[in-house]
């Protein structure tokens, strides 16, 4: 897990940045894929995600690292 010290003095938002989705088949279970057998992944582009962080601070994030 790795923290950011976000500066105390300052008001920060958040935002929504990647929101994928997969579709799956509900009888079988299974997610519908390519045809190499990889997960087929979405996206919503008209969607207004905003909603998504209204219940977030900063202090609930955990920043990505690779």
């Amino acid at each position: 897990m790795t923290m950011h010290n976000f500066d105390p003095n300052k008001t920060y938002s958040i935002g929504v940045c990647d929101v994928t989705y997969y579709v799956y088949d509900e009888e079988a279970g299974v997610a519908v894929c390519n045809e190499d057998g990889s997960v087929k992944i979405f996206h919503a582009p008209n969607m207004d995600y905003s909603y998504m962080t209204e219940d977030l601070d900063v202090d609930d994030l955990e920043e990505n690292v690779e």
